[in-house]
């Protein structure tokens, strides 16, 4: 087995630079988990069409730089790369970037949010999805969107909604809070950003997701991730009612849900 992990990583003039990494994460939860379910999973695929619908209203300038924070296991990235942009991956879970590296070509970067290896005011466009909620101090990581992106820079942004909903999914996946609108949109403000769009989502799912979780809680249940409990009946009745907020949002703003989506400008 190799000890090392190599990836490619592209700096914000397009210069390709390589790094080797040493292999040190072997806990492959929830990581694993992701790579397995997502090309099908009703959350992530669903998440998608939201990326790739607001993508088609931005009006983002081609082959504009585009970075995925937090890419996770790489699902966004054919999305950015069919828009016409120039998309880069950056993760602080190297394993999760091999996972990507094996079936994604696209620069890749090992590195946290609070600390972007990428020169200020050089990206167009910052795609943030569930990524706030892992920090200590999520105002700093917001500090560091706003210093990389360009002027008039656009931020693709979404988190967990309503402390409500705390459930195991949360602690498995390392979060250290779920938010409110009212929050979010007032920590992007005081930073510089201008809110174009703000809205719940998963708001058809709300009262289900919200019982589930619930029952989990009650009766002690002891589920590994979320995203294992899933039959292909459930599957495509949660994925059929989640895609038609993607047309209703093109209209108006759901007054709550499971999580919260922003999109904002430098």
């Amino acid at each position: 087995m190799l000890s090392m992990i190599h990836l490619t990583i592209m700096d914000a003039c397009g210069k390709n630079v390589s790094m080797n990494q040493p292999k040190t994460e072997r806990n492959r939860n929830p990581y694993d988990v992701e790579n397995k379910v997502e090309s099908f999973h009703w959350w992530f695929v669903v998440r998608r069409k939201l990326l790739r619908f607001f993508l088609s209203t931005l009006n983002i300038p081609k082959n504009s730089f585009a970075l995925d924070v937090g890419c996770g296991t790489g699902s966004n990235l054919k999305i950015l790369r069919s828009g016409g942009l120039k998309a880069i991956g950056l993760d602080r879970s190297i394993y999760a970037l091999s996972l990507t590296q094996n079936k994604i070509i696209s620069p890749l970067i090992n590195a946290d949010l609070n600390y972007l290896p990428v020169r200020p005011e050089s990206i167009g466009l910052i795609v943030a999805m569930d990524i706030l909620e892992h920090l200590n101090d999520d105002i700093s990581g917001i500090r560091s969107i706003y210093q990389a992106l360009k002027k008039e820079g656009l931020l693709i942004l979404s988190v967990p909604a309503f402390r409500s909903l705390w459930g195991i999914q949360d602690e498995v996946t390392g979060h250290k809070r779920r938010y409110s609108r009212q929050e979010m949109v007032k920590k992007l403000r005081q930073e510089g950003f201008e809110i174009i769009e703000s809205s719940y989502f998963n708001f058809f799912l709300f009262v289900p997701i919200f019982f589930a979780r619930q029952l989990i809680r009650l009766f002690g249940l002891r589920i590994q991730s979320e995203n294992e409990v899933n039959f292909p009946i459930i599957n495509f009745f949660f994925k059929t009612i989640f895609s038609l907020e993607v047309y209703a949002l093109r209209y108006f703003s759901f007054p709550f849900g499971v999580s919260l989506l922003c999109i904002a400008k430098k």
